[in-house]
């Protein structure tokens, strides 16, 4: 068993030079090709043989996933537009994204090491496959086409307290909150050409599909992450919570009017995967919010929306008052199994830091 946790099948290496060249190599050697863009989760996938490809496309020499720009941040309707293949390190440490997106840099210096950021990209941290010892493991679980799940009635300490329909898997991802509560848009490449969705259209819930992770079709590359600010057109009778975002695009946090933030626990401030994680985006005139986003991560199988949460916000003043409200309503519907019970208290502690850092 542990030499074939640390020998992969044997496989092909390919550097396509383009995203076209990659997506038809992907469907050349369909069923049997893999994508590898910075490599920490696809790795061990394969060494674990969860994937066994015969081909590996490497993306990292496609100079178009890569790079960070902001030319527009000045713009009326300005946007800034992230390549898949740009690394974390990168996304915490580059200039516009610390004052433009705060919370997305907060939560790529998250990111367990930081010779993992060196390495570790956008698109790979959003698509990562969940960690759940089970599936990892050799059981025979509902994501691998079986009939139960044992983290159900095993250890689940780390699992759902959201959403858990038979799976209780978690988005071990810390950027996918942030690009959710962002209302990013998503841009992929696939065999018909590029196409563009909402990022939280990119996650699949439990419910919907029980073998997959995200929504990319066959063969999809992800190229680029946009946030970008419009003008919202809602009809009125949409909750107050939701009023401008959703089917919209989410204002970009220009300076004060727009801020953001990102909070994560984990047993240890390096390495760990979160046991929750919170990313909240205002759009507010002064302390009064227009409208909010919030987004839990590591408590579903997707990023989260606390949605009776984003409602309590919505049109007020961050008082304290609201603020403990709004963390009482971000729990709401909670369904935590015996281990994870805690949870339920550390997202609602978490909503409220996020709120009162964003108050100041």
């Amino acid at each position: 068993m542990k030499l074939q946790v640390d020998e992969p099948r044997p496989f092909k290496l390919m550097s396509p030079a383009s995203v076209e060249e990659a997506v038809r190599l992907w469907h050349d050697h369909r069923g049997e090709a893999m994508y590898l863009a910075g490599g920490g989760d696809v790795v061990d996938v394969v060494k674990r043989h969860l994937a066994r490809p015969s081909v590996l496309l490497d993306l990292k020499r496609i100079p178009a996933l890569r790079g960070i720009n902001a030319a527009n941040i000045t713009a009326p309707q300005p946007s800034i537009t992230l390549g898949s293949l740009t690394t974390l390190r990168e996304l915490a440490e580059d200039e516009n994204v610390r004052r433009y997106l705060p919370a997305l840099a907060a939560a790529a210096s998250r990111v367990a090491t930081p010779q993992i950021r060196n390495i570790g990209t956008l698109g790979g941290n959003l698509l990562q496959e969940n960690r759940c010892p089970y599936f990892r493991g050799p059981w025979y679980c509902y994501r691998h086409g079986g009939m139960h799940c044992y983290a159900r009635h095993g250890f689940h300490r780390e699992h759902a307290i959201f959403a858990g329909d038979r799976c209780y898997v978690v988005s071990p991802s810390d950027l996918a909150p942030v690009v959710v509560a962002g209302n990013a848009l998503v841009h992929v490449h696939g065999r018909k050409g590029p196409r563009t969705m909402d990022a939280e259209d990119l996650f699949v819930p439990a419910s919907q599909n029980l073998t997959r992770m995200h929504a990319l079709d066959d063969g999809e590359v992800l190229t680029a992450v946009e946030f970008r600010v419009r003008q919202p057109q809602q009809p009125r009778e949409l909750p107050p919570g939701d009023r401008g975002i959703r089917g919209s695009i989410a204002p970009l946090p220009v300076e004060k009017r727009f801020p953001n933030v990102f909070l994560k626990y984990a047993m240890r401030n390096s390495f760990d995967f979160a046991l929750a994680s919170v990313a909240v985006f205002l759009d507010r005139d002064g302390r009064r919010v227009h409208r909010c986003r919030i987004a839990l991560g590591a408590v579903a199988a997707t990023p989260y929306r606390a949605r009776d949460a984003e409602r309590v916000v919505a049109g007020k003043l961050l008082t304290d008052e609201v603020i403990h409200e709004a963390g009482r309503a971000a729990v709401l519907g909670a369904e935590p199994l015996e281990l994870n019970a805690y949870k339920v208290g550390l997202v609602q502690k978490l909503v409220t830091e996020a709120l009162q850092e964003l108050s100041a």
